[in-house]
């Protein structure tokens, strides 16, 4: 396919500033993961949008975020892996929480130097505000980080999402595709699965638990062609500790059950077919911390 121009974009905010909202929302389909509590994303996650004159690639990124791990250094370089590869970078504020570790906003754009000629700036969640106040949220933005423009967007409902878009491709450099035009992603299935089961036990467990799992898929087995067997998928739920293990599981196995139950159907969209889904917890202690761990779990 021959586009005009092409080129990678990186979604940059703070925790639950929206940028898998507007990932997944600019996309067509759900790829990034989402959940109301921050550090959600880990992994960069990569999107394709091919239109007739152009082909952009997104890298949803983690939040930016004061580093209290070893798995924060590393989610610190996978932002500033995207940005340096990026030729545009979309920094979403959260126009709910516009001064909200506002420090962490202004060592980002410290650290981006000459590459600030790169920046587009958006105020998400304009749809969550009072209209009279979006003004002065807006001048609050350009004073506080020396903005010039600002682009009011609702990664939620669509708002001026499609102002983004022709502001990101009049800025694209002129180049010829970067994949297929048909395709989407480069992550395998088993990245985004191991992803949606991470989601729904996220959502289904409280305070700090959630940021002690990581999930790996051990056994992804389809069936062969015209078998009616379903699609066979284990993972494992590692915590860091044995008591993290007995919540997770549960009492009678109640709310791992309810994990595998809330993830199956997004597993079976995603495949396009019927999933058996067999979970199991370990503990791998203090594995947030460990640099070994780290690498064997993909973020190194």
């Amino acid at each position: 396919m021959s586009v005009l121009r092409s080129g990678y974009v990186a979604l940059v905010g703070r925790p639950n500033a929206g940028k898998s909202t507007l990932f997944n929302t600019i996309l067509g389909q759900r790829l990034s993961i989402v959940t109301a509590k921050p550090q959600t994303t880990r992994q960069r996650v990569l999107g394709i949008l091919t239109r007739d004159d152009s082909q952009t690639v997104f890298l949803d990124t983690p939040g930016l975020l004061e580093s209290s791990y070893r798995l924060h250094q590393n989610l610190e370089r996978q932002i500033e892996r995207s940005t340096r590869d990026a030729d545009l970078i979309v920094l979403l504020l959260d126009a709910k929480r516009l001064h909200d570790r506002s420090d962490l906003i202004h060592t980002f754009l410290e650290g981006l130097g000459e590459r600030r000629r790169q920046l587009i700036v958006v105020l998400n969640k304009v749809d969550a505000v009072e209209l009279h106040s979006i003004d002065g949220l807006v001048a609050d933005a350009k004073k506080t980080f020396s903005f010039d423009e600002i682009l009011l967007l609702s990664a939620l409902r669509g708002t001026n999402v499609s102002h983004l878009l022709s502001e990101i491709g009049q800025r694209l450099p002129p180049g010829p595709a970067l994949y297929p035009p048909d395709m989407i992603a480069d992550q395998p299935e088993r990245f985004f699965t191991a992803e949606l089961v991470r989601e729904a036990a996220f959502e289904r467990l409280e305070d700090e638990l959630p940021y002690s799992i990581e999930v790996v898929i051990d056994e992804f087995r389809e069936p062969e062609p015209g078998s009616s067997r379903k699609i066979y998928i284990h993972a494992t739920l590692f915590v860091e500790r044995d008591s993290q293990k007995g919540i997770v599981i549960g009492n009678g196995g109640k709310r791992l059950r309810s994990i595998g139950s809330a993830a199956r159907p997004k597993i079976e969209e995603l495949v396009e077919g019927p999933v058996y889904l067999e979970l199991r917890v370990k503990v791998r202690p203090n594995w947030r911390s460990k640099e070994r761990d780290l690498r064997e779990f993909g973020y190194v």
